[in-house]
C-alpha cells in the first residue's frame, strides 16, 4: 500500500546550525503579550487609548519597514526637533526632552548593529575626553555641591561623549548624514516659519523655541548646515531649496534680536573664500560686504528696536543685556580663580553664561586643555582637501556661538555638530579621496570611510 503521508517542505537551517523556531515563537509570544499589555491600557482612559494606539502603530511601523529604516526615522524625527528642543517640551526646565527620549528609542534601534562594531576615534578626541572625564571627576567630588555637580557633569557627558561617541559607532553613509542634516534645517526652518504667529519676548521673536536667544542659535546652525548642504548636489532646484532654507536661517537671526548670532552668521560667511580657496569668491564676497556696510544704516532704521541689527547698534535692551553679561563674566572669572587647576564643579556653571568660561570654572585650565583638544579635532579638517570638508563649518558655528550660551550641553548646537566627528575619522584617507568636487555623484556615494556606497533607500546598513 503506497504511503500517503504528506511531505513536509524542508526546514531552512541557518549558518549558526539553527532554524530559527525558537526565535519565531518568541516573537509570537512577544506580539501576543503586548496586545493585551495594550489592551488592559487602552481601557482607563482616553489618553491611554492614544498612547497604546501609538506604541501599536509604532510596532506595526517597525514590522513593516524594519529596525534599519524605522532607526533611521527616529534620528531624523530627533534631529528635527533638536533646533527647539526645549520648547517642545512640556517645560523648558525638564532635564529631559522629546530629543532626548528620540535619541534613546534611536540608540535602541540601533544597538544590534552598534553592538561589536569596532570604532577608531581621533587620538585628540580620545585625549581630550580622558582629560574632561578625570578633572570632571574629580571636580564633582570635591565640589560644594556634588549632587547637583554630577547631575550637570552626566548631561554634559551624555552629548560630548554620548552623542558623538553614537555617530562615530553607527558611521552611517554620507547620504544619511545628509539626510539627518537636512531634517535639522527642515526644523528650524519650520520654526522660523511659526514664529510670526507665535509667542515674543520684549518684541524678540521666539519661534517654536523656549527664548530668542535659542532660536537666533538654532538659525545659526541651520545656516551652518546650508552652507555644507549647497555643495551636495548642483540641480537647480535643489540650490534653490538650499537658498531659501538659508534665508530662513537668516531671518530668524535677525528676528530673534540675537547679537551674537548675527556676527557669528557675517563670519561664517567671511570663511567662505578662505574655505573655497577661491580669489573670485573672495572678491564677490568683499563686494557684497562693501554693498552691506553702505546699507547697514538704512537696515537698521527699517528693523525695528529689537531686531539683531538695532541691537547690535545699542538700541533696546541691550545695554541692560551687556550689564548682565558683563556681571556673569566677573562671577566666572572670581569662581575660577579660586580653584583655577581642577575647578568648583559644575553646580555653578550655567551663572557664568559662557560655555569657554563655564568649563575653565566647572573644571579648571587641565580640563579645559581637554575640552579644546575635542574641539580642535573637530574643526581641523575644514582646512585640509576632504570633499566634505564643509561639514566642519557646523563645529567653527560651535565655537564662535557658545561663548554667549550658558548651558554646556545645550542640544541646539551639540547635535548638528556631531556628525562632525565622522570627518575627523577619516582625516587619514584625505589623500586617497582627494577628488575633483565638479561630481556631487561621487561624493553622495561614498560613506564616511569611503569604502561604501549608499543605496537608493538610504538605511542604517549603508555604513562602511
Amino acid at each position: 500500500m503506497p504511503d500517503q503521508t504528506t511531505a513536509r517542505a524542508p526546514t531552512t537551517v541557518r549558518s549558526d546550525g539553527s532554524t530559527g523556531v525558537v526565535e519565531r515563537r518568541a516573537v509570537t509570544l512577544f506580539v501576543a503579550l503586548l496586545a493585551v499589555a495594550l489592551a488592559a491600557v487602552a481601557s482607563r482612559g482616553p489618553l491611554f487609548a492614544a498612547a497604546a494606539t501609538g506604541v501599536a502603530a509604532f510596532v506595526a511601523a517597525l514590522a513593516l519597514l524594519g529596525r534599519d529604516r524605522i532607526a533611521l526615522l527616529v534620528m531624523m524625527a530627533a534631529f528635527g526637533t533638536a533646533p527647539m528642543y526645549k520648547g517642545v517640551a512640556p517645560s523648558p526646565d525638564m532635564p529631559i526632552t522629546p530629543t532626548d527620549l528620540l535619541f534613546g528609542i534611536g540608540v535602541l534601534l540601533l544597538l544590534p548593529t552598534l553592538i561589536g562594531r569596532p570604532v577608531r576615534l581621533p587620538l585628540g578626541y580620545v585625549l581630550g575626553v580622558l582629560l574632561v572625564l578625570t578633572t570632571g571627576t574629580l571636580s564633582t567630588v570635591f565640589s560644594p555641591a556634588p549632587a547637583v555637580s554630577a547631575f550637570q557633569f552626566v548631561q554634559w557627558m551624555i552629548v560630548l561623549v554620548g552623542l558623538v561617541g553614537l555617530l562615530a559607532m553607527w558611521s552611517p553613509g554620507w547620504r544619511i548624514v545628509d539626510l539627518l542634516l537636512w531634517s535639522y534645517v527642515a526644523g528650524h526652518t519650520l520654526s522660523t516659519a511659526y514664529s510670526p504667529i507665535g509667542e515674543s519676548i520684549a518684541g524678540r521673536a521666539v519661534g517654536l523655541t523656549h527664548h530668542p536667544n535659542a532660536f537666533g542659535e538654532a538659525g545659526v546652525m541651520a545656516f551652518a548646515a546650508v552652507m555644507y548642504l549647497w555643495r551636495r548636489s548642483e540641480a537647480l532646484w535643489y540650490r534653490l531649496v538650499v537658498a531659501a532654507c538659508a534665508g530662513a536661517a537668516v531671518l530668524s537671526v535677525v528676528t530673534s534680536g540675537s547679537r551674537a548670532a548675527a556676527a557669528v552668521v557675517a563670519g561664517l560667511i567671511v570663511m567662505v573664500p578662505f574655505v573655497e580657496r577661491s580669489a573670485v569668491k573672495g572678491f564677490l564676497l568683499a563686494l557684497l560686504l562693501a554693498i552691506g556696510v553702505f546699507s547697514l544704516p538704512l537696515l537698521i532704521d527699517s528693523s525695528g528696536d529689537t531686531s539683531a541689527l538695532s541691537r547690535l547698534a545699542g538700541t533696546g535692551d541691550a545695554i541692560v543685556a551687556d550689564q548682565a553679561r558683563l556681571n556673569a563674566q566677573e562671577f566666572g572669572i572670581d569662581l575660577f580663580l579660586q580653584h583655577p587647576i581642577l575647578g568648583n564643579g559644575f553646580a555653578e556653571a550655567i551663572y557664568v553664561h559662557n560655555v569657554v568660561l563655564g568649563v575653565a570654572v566647572s573644571i579648571g585650565v587641565l580640563g579645559l586643555l581637554g575640552y579644546l583638544m575635542v574641539l580642535f579635532t573637530l574643526a581641523r579638517p575644514i582646512i585640509g582637501n576632504h570633499p566634505n570638508r564643509r561639514i566642519a563649518y557646523l563645529v567653527w558655528a560651535f565655537i564662535a556661538i557658545t561663548p554667549t550660551v550658558p548651558a554646556l550641553e545645550d542640544r541646539t548646537l551639540w547635535v548638528p555638530m556631531a556628525p562632525a566627528i565622522l570627518l575627523a575619522m577619516n582625516m587619514r584617507h584625505e589623500r586617497d579621496r582627494d577628488r575633483p568636487e565638479t561630481t556631487p555623484e561621487r561624493t553622495l556615494a561614498a560613506g564616511p570611510a569611503g569604502t561604501t556606497p549608499a543605496t537608493a533607500i538610504p538605511t542604517t546598513e549603508s555604513t562602511p
